[in-house]
């Protein structure tokens, strides 16, 4: 397998993006697969396998991007273009211009695209000074998506925490993986000797900036009562590194020790520890504390409803309120005076971050490369397809139409007796109804219905179709342009809830589905049996819910099978398929008639329904199959996995 990792920010492993950005590169490399690297680091211009595009200049704000350490990459079409050159799949790192570039040309050439989510709302806006805006952390998740998560195959999650906040805000669903970046296997516990014991060490990992609240960490040992004992260790950097130690020398404490250290260096002073704080408020999946926690060390974890990371914590015990100070403080001398304790608790931590083993996560996020690198994924189709994420083909709905859907009531008129209603549902139906949808679906859809000589020796007979669900308009009423007879459509009791139309909808030939109650029920089946006998059709969509432009047969039920059972009349199969249109991107219409079939009454009752539907349902996906169809709207299915935090 051939994989293109594109990272607008990659550079030195001091950051969660580059680390997971790298954790996955080395794990693919041993597995065989080979890794190509698009990014702007300079320093790489000419090694293999690396890509390099240009630096992003933001003129006078340049002095922001480096105060981060980081650089931003500036796409470059060429550069992209030679990086994508046969890869199986590509996996975007963060949603900046580089991977919204990357994206786009990789669908044109029909190479499937997967993203990662690591970079938090707050990551961002925490650097303009809007990290406590709502509204602006809401508006980022939204250009998030508009941006890149629109164009992906599949979004990776290290957390449910990020995935729920994601899904919350864009109000969409995601095809999610969720999955952690692990732990790498050269954190373990280790018995270290040490000659300072009269000194508590609290160490915290990860770079130092805003959102990770280090200032709150720093007053909290200046008001523990065993201040003068403690040092404080920051393993990272940032562009908050001098406001430390400011702030450490302002209130009297010992010179935080500040480094960025290789992973055996810093695997020994964690072992070294005696406690570790963690006080982000910002968070998506804090793989420094696991890593932490994995050698044993105590975690003390913000209680931010922004962080995933509180979500380690065992107990009470390891948690303090966000951005307290004194209650941090607090817990570190609950710590301090109950080692015993804090023993206990390091051996419940060493069996806990089991599941986080590194090589298992990150074959599962080869497995979800590797799903969507096969072949049958290296479709070309235009980012702009609206794409729908499903779970369950049997009952989720696209049509969204906002009705509020009453049950059918036991006074509903299934038949009317009235002549004058007769006489007008006559006028409305042949005069005014079908004239309008003739034209409309023409102008639309541009429709046309293929072997409808199949249903001309059955003119004078009563019989059912039975048809797939792809639009409120267009399927729904072209069946009525079948033939010069009147079509009945069982429909859903939302055509009969919006006030007033009740009468109308009857006369357009709807049947709503009955309610629970024997009433409605046996107006319902009356209703059926007697259209049938009046020589009439009645359709059927087996699929129940409207999937618009959908190009495949979904799963149905054969429930809605028992009327042709119970009212002897033949079936056929009305199949909808959507196919090129030569002057426009949307498809056409064009619809095929097979059958008849029958009932085998050969079987017993539920056998024949059973067999009655799977008849119908091999033919329908065969004809959907035998043609060639546009995906104007694309229906993903969510797969669901077992998720860790």
């Amino acid at each position: 397998m051939k994989v293109l990792l594109v990272s607008d920010v990659l550079g030195k492993e001091n950051n969660g993006t580059t680390i997971a950005c790298m954790n996955l590169a080395r794990y693919l490399q041993s597995q065989g697969d080979e890794v190509r690297f698009l990014c702007c680091d300079q320093d790489k211009k000419g090694v293999p396998g690396y890509y390099i595009t240009r630096k992003r200049s933001f003129g006078p704000l340049n002095f922001i991007v480096e105060k981060n350490q980081v650089a931003l990459a500036k796409p470059d079409k060429k550069t992209i273009l030679q990086a994508l050159e046969g890869v199986d799949i590509v996996h975007i790192m963060m949603p900046f211009k580089l991977g919204h570039r990357t994206a786009l040309l990789a669908k044109k050439l029909g190479i499937p695209v997967t993203a990662g989510f690591h970079v938090q709302a707050e990551n961002f806006t925490a650097h303009i000074g809007m990290m406590n805006s709502k509204y602006v952390n809401h508006r980022t998740y939204k250009y998030y998506f508009k941006r890149l998560y629109r164009h992906i195959d599949a979004i990776h999650y290290p957390t449910e925490f990020i995935h729920r906040i994601f899904e919350k805000n864009i109000k969409k669903k995601t095809n999610a993986y969720v999955i952690s970046n692990g732990v790498n296997k050269i954190y373990q516990h280790q018995v270290i000797e040490r000659d300072d014991k009269d000194i508590f060490k609290i160490l915290f990992i990860g770079r130092i900036s805003k959102e990770k609240s280090h200032r709150v960490l720093v007053e909290a040992v200046s008001k523990s009562k065993y201040k003068d004992k403690i040092q404080l260790y920051f393993a990272g950097g940032g562009p908050r590194e001098k406001e430390v130690l400011k702030q450490a020398d302002k209130l009297g404490i010992k010179k935080p020790i500040i480094q960025f250290m290789p992973r055996e260096q810093l695997v020994k002073l964690i072992n070294s520890c005696d406690l570790y704080c963690h006080p982000a408020e910002i968070e998506i999946e804090a793989i420094s504390c696991l890593e932490a926690i994995t050698c044993g060390l105590v975690p003390v974890i913000s209680d931010s409803k922004r962080s995933a990371t509180n979500g380690f914590a065992l107990s009470e015990k390891n948690l303090f309120k966000n951005k307290d100070s004194q209650d941090l403080a607090n817990k570190i001398d609950y710590w301090i005076e109950h080692p015993e304790e804090k023993e206990a608790c390091s051996k419940e931590y060493l069996g806990y971050t089991r599941r986080f083993e590194q090589n298992a996560c990150m074959e599962k996020m080869r497995k979800m490369l590797e799903e969507y690198a096969k072949p049958k994924n290296h479709i070309k189709h235009p980012p702009t397809f609206k794409k729908h994420y499903y779970t369950d083909e049997l009952n989720d709905d696209f049509l969204n139409t906002n009705i509020k859907t009453k049950v059918t009531p036991d006074k509903y008129k299934y038949v009317s007796k009235n002549p004058f209603g007769f006489v007008f549902g006559w006028l409305l139906y042949y005069i005014i109804a079908i004239p309008l949808v003739f034209f409309a679906d023409k102008i639309i859809y541009h429709f046309k219905i293929k072997n409808k000589i199949l249903l001309k020796r059955y003119r004078l007979k009563g019989y059912y179709i039975y048809a797939n669900h792809t639009s409120s308009i267009g399927d729904t009423y072209t069946v009525n342009m079948l033939s010069t007879k009147r079509n009945y459509i069982v429909a859903g009791p939302d055509v009969i809830s919006i006030p007033g139309i009740k009468g109308i909808v009857r006369m357009l030939g709807a049947i709503p589905l009955p309610s629970n109650t024997m009433v409605t029920q046996e107006k319902f089946l009356n209703c059926i049996e007697k259209r049938i006998a009046q020589r009439h059709s009645v359709t059927i969509f087996p699929e129940a819910h409207v999937w618009p432009y959908c190009t495949f047969i979904r799963n149905f039920r054969a429930q809605s099978f028992r009327y042709p059972y119970d009212y002897d009349a033949p079936v056929f199969a009305y199949t909808t398929t959507w196919q090129k249109r030569r002057f426009s991107k949307k498809p056409r219409l064009v619809a095929y008639i097979d059958g008849p079939f029958y009932v085998n009454r050969e079987l017993t009752r539920n056998d024949a329904i059973q067999d009655l539907r799977d008849r119908v349902y091999k033919q329908m996906v065969e004809r959907s199959k035998s043609v060639e169809q546009v995906p104007y709207y694309r229906y993903l299915k969510i797969n669901k996995k077992d998720t860790d935090l």
